[in-house]
């Protein structure tokens, strides 16, 4: 869009209800959220997000939806790096993407940990693929590493990986469940750390 063109107060509607239902279903889940109050928050009418949404159950879609819009890997990141140095880029890109998107990683793992009604396939989909694509190319990372003689030759690569993704999976929860960001930094550096004293020869 042209950076003169002129804003569609619809669309700038639209997205002022997905941005504060994003915000509420991610701090009180699915049941304890009411469209009134997502309507209230947001500066709005019921009736209004009920036209752009339909209902509850739809807007809760295109919240999930919106949120996964930044999930990304960035694999030129690890260009002209050796494997622990890939490794320890990778955990880090892990916890930078947690910092840069608070609220929507806490909705995606609060309706993982709450229960909460699940959202269409193709969302969950994105997110296991995303879960796959990491940890595949940790794996792939340590694999190479093993090939090329600076990582132990009894490592298996899925196993290891799987590992790391699972200690990063509890840094993650103890990130939201402390609040301070300091022990969560410390975790990731001493999980850096560990990791690669396991995988280097």
């Amino acid at each position: 869009m042209p950076p003169n063109a002129p804003v569609d107060p619809s669309q700038h509607t639209r997205e002022k209800i997905l941005t504060t239902a994003a915000r509420l279903f991610s701090a009180n889940g699915y049941e304890s959220t009411a469209l009134s109050q997502v309507a209230r928050e947001a500066n709005v009418s019921k009736a209004l997000v009920l036209w752009h949404f339909d209902s509850k159950s739809k807007l809760f879609q295109a919240a999930v939806g919106r949120t996964l819009e930044p999930y990304f890997i960035d694999t030129e990141d690890l260009k002209g790096r050796d494997e622990p140095a890939q490794i320890e880029r990778l955990i880090d890109a892990f916890y930078e993407f947690v910092q840069e998107n608070r609220y929507s990683v806490r909705f995606v793992l609060g309706l993982i940990l709450r229960g909460e009604p699940q959202p269409d396939n193709e969302v969950l989909g994105r997110i296991g693929e995303l879960y796959r694509l990491f940890r595949n190319l940790l794996a792939d990372v340590i694999e190479h590493g093993r090939q090329s003689g600076r990582f132990h030759p009894d490592v298996r690569p899925q196993l290891d990986a799987s590992l790391i993704v699972a200690a990063l999976d509890g840094v993650l929860i103890e990130h939201f469940m402390s609040e301070d960001p300091a022990t969560s930094a410390d975790l990731v550096a001493y999980l850096k750390r560990t990791s690669l004293e396991r995988l280097i020869a």
